[in-house]
Order: C-alpha cells, then structure tokens, then sequence
C-alpha cells in the first residue's frame, strides 16, 4: 500500500503487505512457518516473496525457515461461499495437515477468501494461525491513520462476506474501507483476478490497475 499512487501486490489471494512487522507477526519463537497454499500458486509465491524481501537477513541462514503444501485443486472458495460448489474446509485441513507433520509451529493461508473458513481450521490444526485480515488492518492503519478511505480490491465473495468490513483491530479501531462499484467488480476486479489465475499477468495489471485508480479517484489514499 501506499500513501500517493497505489502499488498492487501481484497475485490475487492477497498476499501480506511487504513490511517487516508482517514477518514479525510471523516468525514463532522456535520452529518453522508453514504456508498452506495453492490458493492461488501465484498468491503463494507471491508471499513467499514479500516475506523474503522483508526479512531483515544477510545470509542464507538468517532467513524465517518454511514449509509449504501448495495444493491447486482445493475446492474453489467463492463457488462455495455462494453454494455453488463443495466446501474447501476438508482439503484445506488436509494440506494443514501436511504443514503440521513437518514440523510447522505457525501456519499462513495467503488467500483472502479461504478465511471464511479460518476458525475450523485453525481449531482443526490445533496450531497459532496468522489472520491475513487483521495483519492487513493493522497495516492499513498504520499507513493511514486518520481515517482516510482505502481502497478495497477482492474478490466478490470477499467483499460480500464482510471479511474485512465488520473486522476491527484489537483496540477497536476501523478502516474506512472504499469499495469498486458493481460495473467496476464485473468489467475490471473479477475479470483481473482470473487473468492472475490463467497467468494473462499484463491484462490483469491493466484491469486491476484500473479499478485501483478509480478508487484513488473516489479518495482511496491507499489500496489493498
């Protein structure tokens, strides 16, 4: 995010703003982080990036140590928080799973939509999970602390299902969150996100730089 000219994180599950209190967040004091991706595979690297970049490390060895279970074939979750398609919970708590018996002590789901379904998994896991919400709130706070509006790019089902709307921080607080209107979701949003999805990277940067605009038109200071 940014104060003047949005920079938009590249993938479409959301991945955590590249900022070092996100890594703090979630390194654990001993062991390793696992990531339960595959929701999008681009979202996965995408963080895996950002977390590298924003670790403060000078070799190899003082990098967060991560496992990772990048399963695709997770059941679509915007097709299941419509009822149109089976839930994802299962696979998800499969490919958990996976991250546990490797020894993770942390677990990180860089996808947005698959948080509608983070209490069952996290109590599934029985491991700390980091809630991509709260840490984006916190940073969207942190950047725009006096209530200014910021601009709000997701999925439908995401922004239907008030993941980030009727979400606070901690101490209350809440995010003047600036919406796309339905033209912009339909002809710019969802269309970029699956050209993220079928690897179209410059149509997607094109669509979704276009909906983020209109957003700083409307008086987003910031975008996520």
């Amino acid at each position: 995010m940014t104060h003047d000219t949005p920079r938009l994180a590249r993938g479409a599950g959301g991945a955590l703003p590249a900022a070092p209190m996100a890594v703090e967040a979630i390194r654990p004091q001993a062991g390793i982080v696992g990531i339960l991706g595959g929701m999008g595979p681009l979202a996965t690297v995408d963080f895996m990036r950002k977390m590298l970049e924003a670790t403060p490390a000078a070799t190899d060895q003082e990098h967060v140590p991560v496992v990772v279970s990048s399963i695709p074939q997770v059941p679509d979750r915007t097709a299941a928080f419509r009822g149109e398609g089976e839930s994802p919970l299962a696979a998800m708590v499969d490919s958990g799973r996976r991250l546990v018996a490797a020894g993770a002590g942390v677990v990180v789901v860089p996808c947005n939509t698959a948080h509608l379904w983070f209490d069952e998994l996290e109590r599934a896991l029985a491991l700390p999970m980091l809630h991509l919400v709260d840490a984006a709130i916190a940073e969207a706070l942190e950047r725009v602390p006096d209530g200014g509006k910021v601009g709000l790019l997701a999925t439908d089902a995401t922004l239907a299902s008030g993941l980030y709307l009727n979400r606070a921080s901690p101490d209350g607080r809440r995010v003047h969150w600036l919406l796309p209107t339905a033209g912009e979701m339909l002809e710019l949003v969802m269309p970029g996100i699956a050209d993220v999805k079928a690897g179209a990277m410059d149509s997607a940067a094109q669509r979704l730089t276009r909906a983020a605009q209109a957003l700083c038109a409307r008086g987003a200071r910031a975008i996520v």
